[in-house]
């Protein structure tokens, strides 16, 4: 059984990061016995005439991406490229995008057979082994597929309870000599889940609202071998929010400092889950970034979109940081329920102060409510509209939604002087 796995070229990607979630399917598949390589398209400029070649060498049997919903229109195209060349290629999606928007692609790009719903790993070698041996793929858990006109989704599969089951990710499948060119860091990930309930975020309906958490010596075993064995001296940490846990967290950076790995890394951070011991200790591990989602400088925005923090606490978290000796970034949101001019301005002023208090960078993005959000399920019920369900818009570049005091031409307008 052979399996080609590829990313999804990004029309924005400037810094592109190692396909961790590939890495790992990659990894499950080929500890099933199974023949897999990996394409990875945020590096590689893709092609048709560049897939048909690969596809007529590996001949693959099935074929799978992982796209967010900004690049699911390429990926769908990748799709069709590979259904064209052979119709008996069985054609896969999986990510975010697949996962909450399953009518719509099964019923309009008839040419992608299924999607991966959810966490991946096992449904993946659950399909591999059925197509294989010839049986029927249609009764593996955390799958969707096409019945005549119906998008029909089979029992949910549950989320792995046990992330120490995994192998390490297959990175020898990447492309890693491309990302040290860049000086692009590796990805690590020491958890999996959100406890928290931002509107405008679909990861825990994803990877679920418990928090697991892997064993804090094979997160150091695998940050050593990237390391010592690929000579990788960055990266990041990308669980939801590294520091939710102080006793795991501790025990990671505890394992990085005993065996004294020469190792920079960056992580993403709530401002209300820092103390400075923690902070002392991360950075004492190599910590050199944590990135803050801040969303809005109004409290009352803040409170709309159950981000569970204010003003005050974001203005706390980024002190304790930068006085630990840890760089900040916090991220803002323009065009958040309850956005008014008035709003948007206390969000710049409130950046800049950070900024020249701290030293705390910043950047903006404009709203784009993604599938799987509730705001994208309920926008009515938070004053909001939705005004294109054209997927390559949802880059948060671009305004596609407006409340009663923002249109899309003012919140271009904050934009602008923002950049």
């Amino acid at each position: 059984m052979r399996v080609l796995l590829m990313s999804t070229p990004s029309p924005l990607e400037e810094n592109p990061l190692p396909p961790l979630s590939l890495a790992y399917l990659a990894a499950v598949l080929r500890q099933e016995g199974l023949e897999v390589e990996v394409v990875d398209h945020l590096v590689s400029m893709y092609s048709p005439s560049k897939l048909r070649k690969k596809l007529r060498e590996f001949k693959p049997q099935m074929v799978g991406a992982t796209c967010v919903t900004l690049n699911y229109p390429i990926a769908s195209r990748i799709m069709k490229v590979c259904k064209e060349f052979d119709p008996h290629i069985i054609t896969m999606l999986g990510g975010p995008h697949a996962t909450f928007a399953i009518e719509e692609t099964l019923l309009k790009a008839r040419w992608i057979d299924l999607l991966v719903v959810g966490e991946g790993e096992r449904t993946v070698t659950e399909l591999a082994r059925a197509i294989d041996s010839g049986g029927d793929f249609r009764r593996v858990p955390g799958i969707a597929y096409r019945d005549g006109d119906h998008a029909v989704r089979t029992e949910p599969r549950p989320l792995i309870e046990d992330l120490n089951e995994l192998p390490l990710p297959a990175r020898d499948l990447l492309p890693l000599s491309k990302y040290r060119a860049l000086n692009t860091p590796s990805t690590v990930i020491t958890s999996r889940g959100c406890p928290f309930k931002c509107i405008f975020c679909s990861g825990p309906r994803v990877f679920g609202r418990r928090v697991r958490f892997r064993d804090p010596k094979l997160v150091v075993d695998e940050i050593e071998h990237l390391n010592k064995d690929l000579s990788l001296s960055r990266i990041n940490i990308v669980d939801d929010t590294f520091t939710l846990n102080h006793r795991h967290a501790r025990a990671v950076c505890e394992g990085i400092i005993e065996r004294k790995l020469d190792i920079e890394w960056n992580v993403f951070a709530r401002a209300d889950t820092v103390d400075s011991d923690l902070l002392k200790l991360m950075k004492k591990a190599g910590c050199s970034w944590l990135l803050y989602g801040a969303e809005s400088g109004n409290a009352g925005i803040l409170k709309t979109i159950k981000k569970g923090t204010t003003p005050d606490i974001i203005r706390e978290g980024t002190r304790l940081a930068t006085e630990s000796g840890i760089h900040v970034f916090n991220s803002f949101i323009f065009g958040l329920p309850g956005e008014t001019p008035q709003t948007a301005r206390e969000s710049l002023d409130f950046a800049h102060e950070l900024d020249e208090k701290y030293g705390a960078k910043y950047g903006f993005h404009i709203l784009s409510p993604l599938p799987g959000t509730e705001l994208y399920d309920h926008p009515e019920e938070y004053g909001l509209r939705i005004l294109s369900r054209d997927w390559a818009k949802y880059d948060a570049n671009r305004p596609i939604t407006e409340t009663a005091e923002m249109s899309p031409e003012k919140v271009l307008e904050m934009a602008v002087e923002y950049a």
